[in-house]
C-alpha cells in the first residue's frame, strides 16, 4: 500500500510520540477546594517551609512538587498584582500633579505685585531675578566651603598641640568606643533623642492618627467572625488580611516578598488594680519594669493631655520610641515609634491603643527606612473585683526583616510565640505575680532562708534579681560587625564594649553566645539545667563540686519561678585542708521562670560580703554591681528546645583596652561557652551532630 503525504507511517510514528510527549505535559488541575485552602495558607505563610508543605500535601492530596510551585506561581502573581496597583496608583498622582502644575501655571500668568499691586513680573524679570539667585547662591557655597576649611585646619592644629600622653588617651578613648561590635547602638539610639517640639500644625495630624487607631482597635475587639480566622498552622486566631483591609483602606507598608504580617489575639486575668496597670504602661520606665524580658529600652518623647481634639474621654496621648527585644542574639530587635492612646471608654474600662508614626516629623536628624510598622494594636483593660483586672491583647505588625532572623528562630519568631500577644500576655502574668508577692510584709511559708533574716532583705534581694534579668536581656542583642570570625565559624557570636552603665561592673566586658537545638522538652532542659546536683557537670563556677542552696524566694505560683543563692562547696586539698582563701569565698544569685512559651536561667557570681550586705536590705540594690550570664529556653514548634547561653567576662587589666588583650579575653570567653556547649550536651546525652 502506497502512503503520500501526511499519511505516510514515519508521520504517523511522529504524531503519536508528538501526542504522548502533549499528554505527559497536560499539567494537573486543581479543584475548587484545593485552590481556596491553598489561597488561605497563603495569607497566613506566603513562604511556607519544607515541613508544612509536607503538611499541606497530606491535607491537600497534592505533590510536593505541586505545592511548591503552586507557592512560587502565586508569590510572582501577587508581586505582579501589586505592582500593576502601585502603577496606577503612581499614575493617578502624576495626572493630579500635572492638574495642579497647570493651574499654577494659570494663576501665574494673572498674579500682581503684592506691594503695589501692579502687573506681574515678565518672564525677562523672572530669569534675571532667577540669575541673581544663583550667583547668590554660588557666592554662599564659596563662603561655606572656605569656613569648612579654616575650622579643619584650626583642629588640626589644637590636635598637633597636644601632647604624646593626651594623644594616647585620645586613641585609647576611640578604641574603646569602637570595641562594641555587637552592640552598637541602634539607628536612633546611636544619636542623643533630642525630640523637637511638635509643631502647632503637627497636633491635629497626632490627635486624627490616634482617634483612627483607638476606632479601629475597639472594633477588631468587638468583632469575632468576620475580621478573626483560625490560622490553619497553629490554630491561633489572626486577622484576616482581605476583611481588614475592606473595612480599613490602611496601604501595605512594605512591599517586598520577604515581608510579612504578623497578628494576634489573646486574654488573661491579672491581681492587680486596673488603675495601676494604666499607670505603668503609660510611665515608660515603669514599662520596661512590667515587661523587662521584651522592651529592652523605652523612652516617651512627648506627652500630652486631654486638651487636644480627639474627644472628651481622651485621658493621655503620648509619642513613644520603644526597642523590643526577645530570645537571643539571632533574633533582630524591633523599633517603633508609637502615637499612644488611653480613653476611658466605660465604667471601669479602658483602651490602649499605639500605631506606628513617622519619626521624621519628631526628630532633627535623617532615620533610615524602618524594618517594622505597628498598625492600631493594644489593649482592652477592665477592672475586676478583689483588685483583679481582665486584659484583652491585640498585637497587628508589618514587618521586613525575616532574612535577618536565623533560620534556627525564624519559624518560632513569625508565630504567635514571638513577638505576638502570647508573648505580652504570659510576661504580664508572669510579672503582675511577682509584683504582688514582693510588696507582701511577711515573710512567705514558701520561701526559706539560711541568709536573709527580713521582709527587707527579702525585698532587695527580689530587686536585685529583677536588674540582673533585665540586664542579661539588654546584652543579649548583640548585633553589629563581626569582628572575630574565627569564633563566628564555630557558632560563637562575641561582643566587647566598655561598660560603664552605673550599677554594673565597670571596664571592658567581653560577652560570647551560642545557640543550639536540643531534641528535648523546654521543660525537661529547665530542670536538667537549674538542678543542683548536676550542676557541677557544666557551671565552672562550681569547678567540678557540688553547689549548696542557702535560700529560695518564689516569684510566683509556679514553683518554676523563683530567686536562689547557691553556694560553691569549699575546695579541699589532698590533707584536707581548705584551700579557698577568705576573700575568694562567693555565692551565687539566680533567678528563674518557666511559663508557657519558655524560660530563662540568669545567675552571677557575687562575693560573700556583697550578698550579705544586699540580703540584709542595707543598701539600695541598684547600686551593687552584677555581670549577669544565663540561659534562654523556647520552645522549637515541635517537641524540641532551642538553647541560648550567654557569658559575660569582665577585663579588668589596665591595658584591656588594647586590641592584644581583647584578643586573648575573646579566645578564652570562646573556649569557656565550647566547653560549656559540650558538657551540656554530655549531661543530656545529646546525639552528636
Amino acid at each position: 500500500m502506497d502512503y503520500d503525504g501526511d499519511g505516510s507511517p514515519d508521520n504517523e510514528h511522529y504524531t503519536s510520540v508528538n501526542a504522548m510527549s502533549k499528554e505527559k505535559r497536560i499539567c494537573h488541575r486543581h479543584t475548587p477546594q484545593q485552590i481556596q485552602k491553598l489561597e488561605a495558607y497563603f495569607k497566613e505563610c506566603p513562604h511556607p517551609n519544607e515541613s508544612q508543605r509536607e503538611a499541606f500535601c497530606s491535607v491537600l492530596d497534592l505533590g510536593i512538587d505541586q505545592v511548591k510551585f503552586w507557592f512560587q506561581n502565586k508569590r510572582t502573581q501577587s508581586k505582579t498584582q501589586d505592582e500593576r496597583t502601585s502603577n496606577i496608583l503612581l499614575r493617578e498622582e502624576n495626572k493630579k500633579l500635572q492638574l495642579e502644575n497647570a493651574a499654577m501655571i494659570e494663576v501665574l500668568k494673572t498674579v500682581t505685585c503684592p506691594p503695589c499691586g501692579g502687573p506681574p513680573f515678565g518672564r525677562d524679570d523672572r530669569e534675571s531675578n532667577l540669575h541673581k539667585m544663583r550667583l547668590e547662591n554660588a557666592f554662599l557655597k564659596t563662603e561655606r566651603d572656605s569656613l569648612t576649611t579654616t575650622k579643619n585646619k584650626y583642629q588640626q592644629t589644637m590636635l598637633d598641640s597636644l601632647t604624646s600622653v593626651q594623644r594616647q588617651q585620645t586613641f585609647e578613648a576611640l578604641t574603646s568606643y569602637g570595641m562594641n561590635l555587637y552592640n552598637q547602638p541602634s539607628s536612633l539610639e546611636s544619636q542623643t533623642i533630642q525630640p523637637q517640639l511638635l509643631p502647632q500644625m503637627d497636633l491635629p495630624q497626632l490627635s486624627e492618627t490616634a482617634a483612627t487607631a483607638v476606632e479601629e482597635l475597639k472594633r477588631l475587639f468587638r468583632t469575632d467572625e468576620a475580621l478573626w480566622v483560625m490560622s490553619s498552622i497553629d490554630g491561633t486566631y489572626v486577622i484576616d488580611q482581605e476583611s481588614y483591609e475592606k473595612f480599613s483602606h490602611s496601604i501595605k507598608h512594605f512591599r517586598n516578598l520577604s515581608a510579612r504580617v504578623e497578628s494576634s489575639k489573646d486574654i488573661t486575668v491579672v491581681p492587680i488594680e486596673a488603675t495601676s496597670l494604666i499607670d505603668m504602661f503609660l510611665d515608660s520606665e515603669k514599662w520596661k519594669m512590667l515587661f523587662p524580658t521584651i522592651v529592652n529600652k523605652a523612652k516617651t518623647i512627648h506627652t500630652l493631655g486631654s486638651e487636644l481634639p480627639i474627644n472628651e474621654n481622651c485621658n493621655v496621648l503620648q509619642v513613644i520610641w520603644e526597642q523590643l527585644h526577645i530570645l537571643s542574639p539571632l533574633v533582630p530587635p524591633r523599633e517603633f515609634m508609637i502615637v499612644r492612646c488611653c480613653q476611658q471608654i466605660g465604667e471601669g474600662l479602658w483602651i490602649i491603643a499605639d500605631v506606628s508614626q513617622d519619626s521624621q516629623h519628631i526628630f532633627n536628624s535623617d532615620q533610615a527606612s524602618p524594618s517594622c510598622y505597628k498598625r492600631p494594636s493594644g489593649c482592652l483593660i477592665r477592672s475586676l473585683p478583689n483588685a483583679h483586672t481582665e486584659v484583652r491583647w491585640i498585637e497587628h505588625v508589618e514587618v521586613d526583616h525575616t532574612a535577618d532572623t536565623h533560620k534556627m528562630y525564624r519559624d518560632l519568631v513569625s508565630g504567635s510565640s514571638g513577638y505576638g500577644a502570647r508573648r505580652w500576655i504570659v510576661t504580664l502574668e508572669r510579672m503582675c505575680e511577682r509584683m504582688a508577692l514582693s510588696s507582701i510584709l511577711i515573710m512567705p511559708a514558701t520561701d526559706w532562708s539560711e541568709t536573709i533574716p527580713t521582709v527587707e532583705g527579702r525585698r532587695s534581694v527580689m530587686k536585685l534579681g529583677e536588674r540582673m534579668l533585665k540586664i542579661f536581656n539588654e546584652m543579649l542583642i548583640m548585633s553589629g560587625k563581626v569582628e572575630f570570625p574565627q569564633q563566628s565559624k564555630c557558632g560563637v557570636r562575641i561582643s566587647i564594649r566598655m561598660n560603664k552603665e552605673p550599677g554594673q561592673l565597670p571596664g571592658l566586658v567581653v560577652t560570647a553566645a551560642s545557640c543550639l537545638s536540643i531534641p528535648l522538652t523546654p521543660l525537661q532542659v529547665f530542670n536538667c539545667l537549674r538542678s543542683k546536683d548536676t550542676r557541677h557537670q557544666w557551671d565552672v563556677l562550681c569547678r567540678g563540686n557540688t553547689i549548696t542552696e542557702t535560700a529560695r524566694i518564689f516569684t510566683g505560683s509556679s514553683g518554676t519561678n523563683c530567686i536562689t543563692l547557691l553556694q560553691p562547696t569549699p575546695l579541699w586539698d589532698i590533707g584536707q585542708n581548705m584551700v579557698q582563701e577568705p576573700q575568694k569565698k562567693m555565692m551565687v544569685l539566680q533567678e528563674c521562670y518557666m511559663d508557657a512559651l519558655g524560660g530563662m536561667i540568669v545567675y552571677s557570681p557575687l562575693d560573700m560580703a556583697t550578698m550579705s550586705i544586699a540580703a540584709a536590705g542595707e543598701v539600695d540594690p541598684l547600686n551593687i554591681p552584677i555581670l549577669p550570664s544565663g540561659f534562654t529556653i523556647s520552645s522549637d514548634n515541635s517537641e524540641g528546645t532551642l538553647l541560648m547561653l550567654a557569658f559575660q567576662i569582665l577585663n579588668s587589666d589596665e591595658n584591656s583596652k588594647t586590641r592584644s588583650v581583647s584578643e586573648i579575653a575573646v579566645d578564652r570567653v570562646s573556649r569557656l561557652i565550647s566547653q560549656t556547649v559540650q558538657n551540656i550536651k554530655l549531661m543530656l546525652n545529646c546525639p552528636p551532630e
